[in-house]
């Protein structure tokens, strides 16, 4: 399904039987640098699983809320394309996701501000009881 998945690193990621192969793994800060070029090239039905997310923002310290928010403008900029070329975009992390009046994940001792990014859309668990959070790429919650 097109759109971002918000899951734990431990939680597999789902196999589509239509896919010719697995998902393409890249990092946060490379994803955003590919969607940022001037003519950012998303092949059609892009799946891929990203990493990293938590390591840039813990890396930020006190900062780590402005970012989440940059970042946030980045990727609603970038919506338009994934959502044309139908890309599923897994975002895993290593930390906890925890959802209350906003998604973060407990990482390193550190509440990583997710929701500042992704809302705090309500968990959900997929037909293989995996556990993951999803967000449309308008990422429409605000901000």
């Amino acid at each position: 399904m097109p759109g971002y998945h918000l899951m734990e690193m431990e939680s597999p990621i789902p196999q589509d039987e239509s896919a010719t192969r697995p998902p393409d793994r890249l990092g946060f800060l490379d994803f955003l640098r590919d969607l940022d070029a001037e003519e950012a090239d998303v092949p059609r039905f892009w799946c891929v699983a990203l990493v990293g997310l938590e390591e840039v923002l813990y890396a930020a310290g006190n900062e780590a809320e402005t970012l989440a928010w940059e970042i946030h403008r980045r990727l609603r900029a970038a919506a338009p394309q994934l959502e044309k070329k139908l890309a599923t975009v897994y975002v895993l992390f290593r930390g906890r996701l925890q959802r209350g009046e906003d998604l973060w994940s407990d990482y390193r001792g550190m509440r990583i501000p997710i929701g500042h990014i992704f809302g705090s859309p309500a968990p959900q668990t997929g037909s293989d009881g995996r556990r993951y959070y999803f967000a449309n790429f308008n990422l429409t919650h605000g901000g």
